[in-house]
Parts: structure tokens; C-alpha cells; sequence
């Protein structure tokens, strides 16, 4: 199925800066130019003429800085908040860039107090023009949801009376299903879904607003014979399709692997233009879009069309729309999902690209603490423990048997304790301390006993987990370990015990190798 050109175009112009805004604030920003150059008292006999080029050259890192924190998409469908923080966050940072450049170019005696005074023009201007068209409701004022349903939707309706498909109809999406993924697609289909009914829908499609022109409800399963990897609003298009299917409905979809990405690029016998190949796809569609400063430029030129995907994320993507994955299998290239509707789609999405991280915890007396580390596992990684458990179970020391989670940087950083390095913050905010049990994830607490899990809640946990002084290896022991150590810092004091454990850790660490798995 496919939907209007003219709906596909504006969902497009909703995701891009808009040129028309970046030209009136370069217009206005020259305008602002002119009149501070004649008002502020300068020294210099021909100001206009120093201070031109200067002038050029911070315009354009303040329209880059603009793009970059989406200043420049369309203020409709926005929150004023949302839009004053924006701008605020690109203007601060545009005047740091330019302090930096002047500095740099002392030479030359530019005026920092011009900049100030420059600066302070154009987002007075900005804060202007934000309230004028606010003021006069030109913008919904509406908070939006990473996953919202369409205004258009039609009224849910009854379900469709399953039915075989006339054999003409039949035939044709066969041979269209044969075409795609060959006969072991077919068969894998099979298994899941009944294929040639009127109660599954096959669409080949990376809008979402062809998923929202569906009645609610109407399908049992929805297959999408396009990859994923070629679809802009990826979680808006699974929520999408979550709200058209009952509970217990299949979704199937396909995409492509960075694995199977990097086997087909280099193929089986790489030679150098293929690897240069590889490098640059690597710098253009793994690392632009991980950016803050560029990820803004990636997905304005390319519309988020052939991204890069890691299984994890495209799981753990599925997992926060309101599926559960109960298959996969690889074929032709791609890895084919099978994915079970088990409620509706969160909205309240907090994962993020960023290097450094926050991870919910367990603190003392049970109270939830954001613990600080460094990105070690793919987007997405934290809404599939349970799918990891389910599957890979755990392995005698406790750590998962295989995480798919874990970057190839992650296992190194994780290795030698690097991820923990932004804890220190933690340790400063006084959630943790230096020596003490490890903050656990819910799921890992669950595995405690409850008389362990009473005692743990009464103590602060800590950087350096005391099980570095026994090197237990299975998680039993782990327990026993933080088990002996509570108990010593209930008899004998907590710093008494801290100071020893501490360098019995540390002799371990340094001359013993104990490292993290």
C-alpha cells in the first residue's frame, strides 16, 4: 500500500530545518550587525570593514550550532519550552565557539565586548520572534510524545472475517514473497502466520502514515516486506503499527545487520577500495549520527534512509513499542523478525546515543539512583534484560552467557573498568561509596534472597564491589562474598572494613590481574 506523496513530503519537512527560517535569522542577524557596529564605541576609524568577515564566519557556526539542536525545524507541533531551550543551548554554544575564535585570532584585536554585545542582539531577536508567533497561535501548543497517534486515524472497526484470498491474489503475493526472500521465506512465514488470508496484511512501506491509514485492529499481522533500516521515525512507525494489531498480533519486519552490512560491502575477497569503502560508510553512517553536532546533518541530507542498525537496537526498539521478539532467522542478506504484540507502546522513552549514560539502580534503603558510565552496550540495550535472560541465561559468574548487548569497544572498556570511570560522579554526589556492594539492576536483585536483598538495602553501595578481595566465580559465591562483607561492616564498622577491602582489591587488581568480565 502506499500513501499520498503529499503526506510523506510533510512528514519529511517536519523532520528538516527549514531554509525559510535559517534565512530570515541570517537576515535579521545582518540587520542586528549593522546597527550594533554604529552604536558600540569603537576605537577603530572603519569598524564595518574589521569586523565583516568575522561576522561571516560566527553566522555560520551559529546556523551549524542551529541545525545541530533542531533550532530550525518547524516551530508547529512544538512547545514554546522545547523551542526556547533549543535555541538557548545553540546561542551559549555559538558565543563559547566564538570567545574561542577570538581568542585564537588575538592578533588581530578583536573585541570581546562586541560579541557579547552581538550575541545578546540576535537572541533577544530569536526570543522575539519565538513569542510574536506563539502569541498570535500559529503553533499548537501541545506536548508531544516520541509515539503519538495520528489525528487522521480512523474509528477502530470490527475485526476482518478471516478468509482465504482469491487464488489470483494469492498467487501473485506468493510469487511477490518468493521474489523477496525465496522459498526459505516463504516457509518461514508459514510458521509464524497464515499468509494468504484476509486477516494478514502485507505492505511494503517505511511511512508510518500508511500504517495510520489502517482501522484499528483490523489485521492479525502486518508484515512489511522494506527493511527497517530505511525507515526515518522507526519507533512512531512501530507504535503505529502496535495500535493496529490485538493483543497477541504478529508483526513481521525485516533489516540489515552491521554485520551483514560490513559482509556485503567487503565481500568475500576485499580488496582495498573496499575497505576504504567500508571506512568511509563506517565514518558516514556509524559515527555522524552518534554525534550531537552532526547527528541533525546526517539525518537532513540522507532522511535516515540505509541507516546502520545493530540487532540489539532493532530488538530493544520492538520491546519499548509493546512486542515481544519470538523468532528471527537470517535470509538473502537480511535478518527477519518475528515480534508478538504484547501491550501498547511506551512513551516515555529515555534512551539516547550519548557516550555517557545514566543506568537506574538500587540504592540504600531501596531508593532509585541514576548511576553514571560509559556507553558500553547498543541504543535500546536496557529494554531487552529480560529477552537476554529468557534466552542466554546466565553464566556461573553471574554475567550473561552471550550479550548481544555489548559493543566489540564496550567489552574492552568493561575489561578494565574504563565505563565506570563517570562514577566517580556518583561518589561525589554521595550515592555511592568507594568501597561497598555493587549497585544492582532490578532484575538482578530479583535473583538475591530476600534476607540478602533486606540486608544489602541497609547499607550504600560502592565503586570497588568487595567480591575483588574473594574472586568468587559463580554467582552463589558472589553473594556469599557480599554476604561476609556485610556482615564484617555490621560488626566490625563500615570504614574499618571499607580500608581493608580496599587494599586487598587493590592488590588483586595490580598483581593478580582480577579483571571485569
Amino acid at each position: 500500500m502506499f500513501g499520498t506523496k503529499k503526506k510523506q513530503q510533510k512528514a519529511k519537512q517536519y523532520n528538516n530545518p527549514q531554509i525559510e527560517y535559517i534565512l530570515i535569522n541570517l537576515f535579521i542577524n545582518s540587520g542586528i550587525f549593522f546597527f550594533v557596529v554604529s552604536v558600540f564605541p569603537f576605537v577603530n576609524d572603519n569598524p564595518t570593514k574589521k569586523y565583516a568577515w568575522p561576522f561571516y564566519a560566527y553566522q555560520l557556526v551559529w546556523i551549524l550550532l542551529g541545525i545541530s539542536f533542531k533550532k530550525y525545524l518547524p516551530l508547529r507541533h512544538r512547545t514554546i519550552s522545547n523551542v526556547v531551550s533549543q535555541t538557548t543551548k545553540s546561542d551559549f554554544l555559538a558565543l563559547l565557539v566564538g570567545i574561542g575564535l577570538l581568542i585564537g585570532f588575538a592578533d588581530f584585536n578583536f573585541s570581546i565586548g562586541f560579541l557579547l554585545a552581538l550575541t545578546a542582539s540576535f537572541l533577544i531577536s530569536e526570543f522575539v520572534l519565538i513569542s510574536l508567533f506563539y502569541a498570535f497561535g500559529e503553533a499548537q501548543l501541545v506536548e508531544t510524545h516520541p509515539i503519538a497517534a495520528s489525528a487522521a486515524v480512523q474509528a477502530p472497526s470490527q475485526p476482518i472475517k478471516e478468509e482465504p484470498l482469491d487464488q489470483e491474489t494469492a498467487q501473485t503475493l506468493q510469487s511477490l514473497i518468493r521474489q523477496t526472500g525465496g522459498q526459505r521465506l516463504l516457509e518461514f512465514l508459514k510458521m509464524h502466520i497464515h499468509p494468504f488470508v484476509t486477516t494478514t496484511l502485507f505492505v511494503n512501506t517505511t511511512s508510518r502514515l500508511n500504517i495510520e491509514m489502517i482501522h484499528h485492529h483490523t489485521y492479525n499481522g502486518i508484515v512489511n516486506l522494506k527493511e527497517i533500516n530505511h525507515i526515518r521515525e522507526i519507533n512512531a512507525f512501530f507504535g503505529a503499527v502496535n495500535e493496529r494489531l490485538p493483543n497477541g498480533g504478529i508483526f513481521i519486519g525485516c533489516f540489515e545487520t552491521k554485520s551483514q552490512r560490513k559482509k556485503r560491502i567487503l565481500g568475500n575477497h576485499p580488496s582495498i577500495s573496499h575497505y576504504v569503502h567500508y571506512g568511509m560508510d563506517f565514518i558516514i553512517r556509524r559515527v555522524l549520527p552518534k554525534l550531537n553536532l552532526t547527528r541533525e546533518y546526517y539525518f537532513w541530507l540522507t532522511n535516515g534512509i540505509d541507516r546502520v542498525m545493530s540487532k540489539t537496537e532493532v530488538f530493544g526498539r520492538l520491546y519499548f513499542t509493546g512486542f515481544e521478539v519470538i523468532d528471527q532467522r537470517k535470509i538473502k542478506g537480511l535478518t527477519y523478525v518475528i515480534a508478538r504484540k504484547t501491550g501498547p507502546a511506551k512513551t516515555n522513552e529515555v534512551a539516547n546515543y550519548s557516550p555517557i549514560i545514566k543506568l537506574q539502580r538500587i540504592g540504600k534503603n531501596g531508593t532509585p539512583i541514576k548511576v553514571y558510565k560509559l556507553r558500553t552496550m547498543h541504543p535500546y540495550s536496557e529494554y531487552l534484560q529480560d529477552y537476554i535472560y529468557k534466552h542466554h541465561h546466565l553464566h556461573q559468574s553471574g554475567k550473561f552467557k552471550t550479550d548481544i548487548r555489548v559493543t566489540t569497544l564496550g567489552g574492552f572498556l568493561r575489561r578494565y573498568w574504563l565505563d565506570e570511570i563517570p562514577m566517580i560522579i556518583n561518589v561525589l554526589k554521595r550515592d555511592l561509596k568507594l568501597v561497598g556492594i555493587r549497585p544492582l539492576s532490578k532484575q538482578y536483585f530479583n535473583l538475591y534472597s530476600p534476607d540478602l536483598q533486606a540486608q544489602r538495602m541497609r547499607h550504600r553501595p560502592g565503586l570497588l564491589p568487595p567480591y575483588y578481595a574473594d574472586l568468587p566465580k559463580t554467582l552463589e559465591a558472589i553473594q556469599e562474598s557480599e554476604k561476609k562483607y556485610l556482615d564484617a561492616c555490621e560488626k566490625k564498622g563500615t570504614f574499618i572494613t571499607d580500608f581493608r577491602y580496599f587494599f586487598i582489591i587493590l592488590y588483586h587488581i595490580l598483581f593478580k590481574k582480577a579483571r571485569s568480565k
